[in-house]
């Protein structure tokens, strides 16, 4: 019986270590995750307002001509 208690605390152990890897891991990913989103945001934000300037020099150029 003493051995079967040994055997179940060892799987038990590598189940926790696996447990704690793969939790590791996934903050890992949701921290990439959230990076990833702000540079999204940045760079349509970027894009949003390189258009504003385009339409913006688009209507001055027509008022020169």
């Amino acid at each position: 019986m003493s051995e079967m208690k040994s055997l179940n605390d060892t799987l038990e152990e590598q189940l926790r270590c696996m447990l704690v890897d793969k939790n590791n891991e996934c903050n890992g990913l949701k921290a990439r995750v959230k990076i990833l989103e702000q540079q999204v945001a940045e760079e349509q934000e970027q894009k949003y307002r390189a258009y504003i300037k385009f339409v913006d020099l688009q209507k001055e150029f027509k008022k020169v001509l």
